[in-house]
C-alpha cells in the first residue's frame, strides 16, 4: 500500500497500483516524502478530494501486535509488528553495573533508597516500552491516512481463572 498526499498537503486515499506510482515517479509527476510507510507526493492539482473511510484494526499481544487496512470491506493491507523482548534483561544489566560502581576501589557513597515511590499510573518498564512502541506505531498509520477510524482489540485475562 502507497500513502498519497495531495500538493496542497492533503491526505489521499492510499493506492495498491504500484506501477501507477511508479510512472508518475518516473514522470517526475510526484515525490517520495517518506520510505517507511512509502508515501509520495503529488505534484500536481488533484480535481477529485473523495475519500473513503479506512478502518485500522490493532490487535494487541504479548510478542507481536496484528494490524489491517480495511476499506469498503477489502483488506487494503495487513501485518504484524513484534515487539521488544530485551528490556527487563537491559535493566537488570543497568542494575547490575551501578551496583559494581558503588562496590569499586572509590570513596564511600551511601546507596540512595528514599526515591522508591512511584508515580499515580505507573506502569513496568517492559510494559510501558510495548505501550508506547504500539502507540507510536497507531501515530505512524494514521498521518498519512485521511478519514480513518481507529479500532484497537485489548486482551486481558486472568491466568489464575484458567487454573
Amino acid at each position: 500500500m502507497v500513502r498519497v498526499v495531495s500538493i496542497d498537503g492533503k491526505n489521499l486515499m492510499p493506492t495498491n497500483r504500484h506501477g501507477k506510482v511508479r510512472r508518475l515517479l518516473r514522470d517526475n509527476k510526484a515525490k517520495v516524502i517518506c520510505k517507511n510507510p512509502f508515501t509520495v507526493q503529488l505534484l500536481y492539482k488533484t480535481t477529485d478530494d473523495v475519500t473513503q473511510k479506512i478502518t485500522i484494526g490493532v490487535d494487541t499481544g504479548y510478542k507481536f501486535v496484528g494490524f489491517a487496512f480495511i476499506a469498503n470491506s477489502k483488506v487494503l493491507q495487513k501485518g504484524t509488528i513484534e515487539l521488544r523482548q530485551d528490556v527487563s534483561s537491559l535493566i537488570t544489566l543497568r542494575k547490575t553495573l551501578r551496583r559494581s560502581r558503588r562496590f569499586r576501589k572509590t570513596r564511600y557513597r551511601k546507596p540512595r533508597f528514599l526515591n522508591r515511590t512511584r508515580p499515580d499510573g505507573w506502569l513496568a518498564p517492559s510494559v510501558q516500552s510495548k505501550y508506547n512502541h504500539i502507540l507510536n506505531w497507531i501515530d505512524r498509520f494514521t498521518k498519512y491516512i485521511p478519514n480513518y477510524k481507529l479500532k484497537v482489540e485489548i486482551a486481558n485475562f486472568d491466568i489464575s481463572k484458567i487454573n
